[in-house]
């Protein structure tokens, strides 16, 4: 019988998660699967904007069933217990958002929803069960999973760069002395830079259409992101695809070369982290670009076929479905 497949998403959000749920999704279909989103609340409109262009239909409730395959975010493994019968396969995105969601959610609970259904019930602690299997986007979610006892051999999926940013991708680009970063992340330990180099242009990625972001990056010459990375974040990605040189901290999965696999040097340690130390290095990485983006011309080819791998490695796991 034809399987089910049913992405469980969160409706109208546009991270990098729902991103990677929707591009699963998108493979699926073109690979002729029946695949839907299947949102996990009620929004009238819930496919977020950037998303329509993955063209994955969605519903809003399915009838648990053998013949589904559930795919579960680890942000909501909470739904495990809903889907008794269903395949259900965990992608893990990060691996941070598990342990803080279930606790975020346990601790919205009032006593008498805490008397009636028991922790235990509802919230998934790698209890034995032979319809659960663990897909890992990261090196370092894949050493946490590989600590825990488990029914299925675990396996590997990672999401891919937006073809947007692919769109008439120059060979060579024409720089600016501009720098990126992500305001939402580690502004805190960029912010004393800006002061230290006003020479430079710093730009924060944030209010911008995608189209925006993507022009900014083939201007820029360097993204600095000193925050933490809960998994293999897309905005580096974009910006080595848009021939942007990295400067980063090793909080989280940036650590893993697996993960970030730039040059050591350009990931600082903590205790790296001195003024003169930093300064230093931003100069070198500007005013050498040219001679210094070579340096991460591997990794960047390896993000810029990941769409390719995706494709294959849906293939293999859907075989073995």
């Amino acid at each position: 019988m034809t399987q089910n497949i049913y992405i469980i998403c969160p409706p109208k959000k546009a991270t990098g998660g729902p991103e990677a749920l929707h591009q699963l999704g998108y493979i699926l279909n073109s690979l002729d699967y029946n695949a839907k989103m299947l949102y996990s609340k009620y929004k009238k409109d819930p496919v977020h904007p950037f998303y329509k262009d993955y063209n994955v239909p969605y519903v809003m409730k399915v009838k648990d069933s053998i013949n589904n395959v559930i795919i579960i975010p680890e942000s909501m493994t909470n739904l495990i217990a809903k889907y008794p019968l269903s395949q259900k396969k965990i992608w893990w995105l990060s691996l941070d958002f598990y342990e803080m969601l279930m606790n975020s959610r346990e601790k919205k609970k009032n006593w008498i929803r805490k008397l009636i259904v028991p922790y235990k019930h509802t919230e998934y602690r790698f209890e034995p069960n032979q319809n659960v299997t663990h897909w890992y986007q990261s090196q370092r979610t894949k050493e946490f999973l590989l600590t825990k006892k488990l029914d299925n051999k675990i396996a590997y999926l990672c999401d891919y760069v937006n073809e947007l940013f692919f769109d008439n991708l120059p060979e060579s680009f024409q720089k600016e002395n501009i720098i990126t970063y992500n305001p939402k992340k580690g502004l805190e330990k960029i912010e004393k830079y800006m002061m230290l180099l006003p020479q430079y242009k710093w730009q924060p990625l944030s209010g911008m259409s995608r189209e925006e972001m993507r022009d900014t990056l083939r201007k820029a010459k360097l993204h600095i992101d000193f925050g933490y990375f809960p998994g293999r974040d897309k905005i580096p990605r974009e910006a080595l695809v848009s021939g942007v040189c990295l400067l980063t901290g090793r909080d989280g999965t940036s650590a893993f070369k697996e993960d970030l696999g730039i040059p050591e040097k350009y990931k600082l340690h903590e205790n790296e982290m001195q003024p003169e130390n930093v300064v230093k290095l931003i100069n070198h990485l500007m005013t050498n670009y040219a001679e210094v983006f070579t340096e991460f011309s591997d990794f960047r080819l390896s993000v810029m076929n990941e769409k390719a791998r995706m494709i294959e490695n849906t293939k293999m796991l859907f075989e073995k479905a």
